[in-house]
Formats: structure tokens, C-alpha cells, sequence
């Protein structure tokens, strides 16, 4: 088997076509087909079918769907390959993923303090949510992101990094404003502001919410903690948000109390594959998120 071969093979898997293979592998489709024949063929190849060609569909059959993953797991190693012997003589890059409550307020101060210790490696960021970072992550797009606990996924190493507290967001002028704590059973009547259910922070929310006896009323769904506490400041309703996101408010349209013991928290984690690259600059970023 050749490693082009191979990918033309998954080419034409991942595609469903021979057309759609070639313009992606940039080849004409006589020559993919070639190598693909090859690939099947008794006296150069593996002696088996991998696809059955049923007009312009192309089918995986079982040798096909056996050879598939180990496949992309091969084309992966060889990508893994020439990208450690590159960043080697280059210094080296670093694709770091976070989710969105995380990124607008732990990346820029993480970012500015690691670039000062690694100035020539390339930093490549991307916010998402958690479960298209942990696609990213299985799939070697990523090298390692920034998320909260838990994590369940036996192919990944997740490292702790911090418990971080989480705040009741009032508007300036509420009659809660004044106290030095606001317990749940304090804003039992209160609209209440929260994250979309796509985010883990808003699921975590209302959990938190549920075993203090809370039954929410939701009068809003955001996609950012920004818009959240814009609409806490209007004076829309009231909110729980993570410290870090008081902490980076400088508005003063909004007040932050601490929540009655036991301190609610969420715990932020490092996470990256366990079998794939590991740039040298990983293991710095994870310890200048820490500090």
C-alpha cells in the first residue's frame, strides 16, 4: 500500500465519489481510479473490493469499512509526523481551543503571558463549544482545550487546572445589591437570564438551580455571557455567571455577590489526545493557564 493510495482511498469513502475524491485530492479521476484498482488489485494491492460501484454511487463494502479506520488513523500519524519534524526546525505551532465562556476572559491575559516565555511559536485559537472542541481534539485538529469538568472520553488526558466560584449578576440599582451574599431561596421570584442549553455553563446553571429548590423562570436565552449581563444591566432579570466573567466587567452597570455555602464552582480542565503530537508548548500553556 502506498500513503497516496490511501488517500485517495478515504477520499472516495469520506466523499461518496470518485468526481468529488479527485477534485479534493486535486488529481484527475482517471488517475485516482488507477490507484484505487490498484489498491484492490491481487498482484499490486490487497486482493479485495473496497468499494461497490452501483452507477454514480460508490459503496463501502465490509473490506472497505475494515480498512477505513486504519486508513485515516495511518494518513493521521504521517500528518502528526511531518508536522513534529516541522515545528522542530520552526519552533513550532499550537492550536488551542476554548469554549466561550472560558476564551473572551482566560485567553487574552493566558496568551499574552505565554507569548512573552515563547515568542516564535505560532498560536493558532478557536472558541467553540464543548463538543465540537472534543471533535477537533479526536480528529487532530486541535492540540489541547480549555474546557470545564467532566470530561468522559478514555482516548483523552484531562488535567485539572482550577475550581473557579460562581456569582449571582444583579443589576446596580436591585434591592439585592446591598448584601454582602445572595442565596438562592433570595430570588425565588426573580426573571432569571441564562445561557443557551447548547452551552455545558447553562445546563450546570440550572442543575445548580434545581438542587437548591429552584425552579428558574427563564426570560431569556443568550449565546453570550456578554449579552447576559447586558440584559442583567438593563435591568431584564438576574443571572449566574463564573467569577471570571465579574472579574473582567468594568462597567459598574451590574454587581456581583458570592452565592450562600456551600460555594458553587465549576472546574476548568486542560484536555488533548493521548496518542497524538504533543508540541513542546503545550505543557507551557497548561502551566501559564494554571498560574
Amino acid at each position: 500500500m502506498e500513503i497516496h493510495q490511501l488517500k485517495y482511498f478515504v477520499a472516495v469513502a469520506e466523499t461518496g465519489s470518485f468526481t468529488r475524491a479527485a477534485e479534493r485530492e486535486d488529481v484527475t479521476q482517471p488517475t485516482l481510479s488507477e490507484q484505487i484498482m490498484r489498491l484492490e488489485s491481487k498482484k499490486h494491492g490487497l486482493n479485495r473490493r473496497l468499494f461497490d460501484r452501483l452507477g454514480r454511487k460508490v459503496v463501502l463494502t465490509d473490506a472497505g469499512h475494515e480498512l477505513l479506520g486504519h486508513a485515516q488513523r495511518i494518513l493521521a500519524a504521517v500528518k502528526e509526523a511531518e508536522r513534529a519534524v516541522r515545528d522542530s526546525a520552526e519552533g513550532g505551532s499550537l492550536r488551542v481551543g476554548a469554549i466561550p465562556t472560558i476564551a473572551p476572559f482566560l485567553l487574552p491575559s493566558t496568551v499574552t503571558r505565554f507569548r512573552k516565555d515563547h515568542p516564535t511559536v505560532q498560536l493558532q485559537l478557536k472558541e467553540d463549544l464543548t463538543e465540537r472542541l472534543l471533535a477537533d481534539l479526536l480528529a487532530g485538529e486541535l492540540d489541547v482545550a480549555l474546557m470545564a469538568m467532566p470530561i468522559r472520553d478514555d482516548r483523552l488526558h484531562v488535567e485539572k487546572l482550577f475550581a473557579e466560584p460562581l456569582v449571582m449578576a444583579l443589576p446596580a440599582k436591585h434591592r439585592l445589591a446591598a448584601k454582602t451574599e445572595v442565596r438562592l431561596a433570595d430570588v425565588l421570584e426573580e426573571p432569571f437570564i441564562l445561557l443557551d442549553d447548547m452551552h455545558c455553563f447553562g445546563d450546570q446553571v440550572l442543575s445548580l438551580c434545581h438542587r437548591g429548590g429552584l425552579e428558574p423562570r427563564v426570560v431569556c436565552r443568550g449565546e453570550q455571557i456578554v449579552t447576559l449581563l447586558a440584559m442583567v444591566a438593563a435591568g431584564q432579570g438576574v443571572s449566574i455567571v463564573p467569577e471570571m466573567a465579574a472579574t473582567a466587567d468594568t462597567s459598574k452597570q451590574c454587581v456581583y455577590r458570592p452565592l450562600g455555602k456551600p460555594i458553587p464552582t465549576r472546574t476548568l480542565c486542560a484536555v488533548w489526545h493521548k496518542q497524538r503530537f504533543r508540541p513542546p508548548s503545550l505543557r507551557a500553556l497548561v502551566d501559564v493557564t494554571k498560574r
